[in-house]
């Protein structure tokens, strides 16, 4: 028996007419039911108490000790010299970074610090690269933005009959 022969044995015997019926009546019954989508971004998912987003960079609290850089374990941060500066100062690498949080962990002056912030976009890769200064700029617009938002936060539920189900968080 060649390969062929055995794989049409094993095909099951359905006739394509009746097929193309039932997956058009399916999507017709799913036509009549409520999306499941969430509607992102007038509603919001809840993040957990410990979501670990974007990392927000505090450039007046840093002391340049650099154990975030050494500590990061996909080298997401790097120290700069910045000019006018005595101190080294980290620098980061958004699209490398995977918001581990070791560094906000070790960071002895509070200076580094994990945002709720996860949805920020960059037009290029090469854009989500900072220095020091750019950094703390972009972690200043971050949090002011966070805080400006007024999102419907809700909390997905699984139900058997709908399927996702989005409750509001009170």
């Amino acid at each position: 028996m060649t390969n062929k022969e055995e794989r049409d044995n094993h095909r099951p015997s359905i006739n394509p007419v009746l097929a193309h019926l039932e997956a058009i009546a399916t999507g017709i019954k799913w036509l009549t039911r409520k999306p499941m989508t969430l509607m992102y971004p007038d509603m919001e998912e809840k993040k957990p108490e410990y979501f670990r987003g974007f990392i927000i960079f505090n450039y007046n609290k840093c002391i340049g000790c650099s154990l975030c850089a050494q500590i990061c374990p996909p080298r997401a941060i790097h120290m700069y010299r910045v000019p006018g500066d005595k101190r080294i100062r980290p620098g980061y690498d958004a699209g490398r970074c995977i918001h581990c949080g070791l560094c906000t962990d070790i960071c002895p002056t509070d200076a580094l610090d994990v945002s709720p912030v996860h949805d920020e976009v960059f037009e290029q890769i090469g854009s989500m690269d900072f220095d020091p200064v750019e950094w703390h700029i972009i972690s200043k617009k971050l949090v002011e933005e966070h805080a400006k938002r007024k999102r419907k936060l809700v909390i997905t539920r699984v139900d058997e009959e709908v399927g996702l189900r989005y409750e509001p968080v009170e």
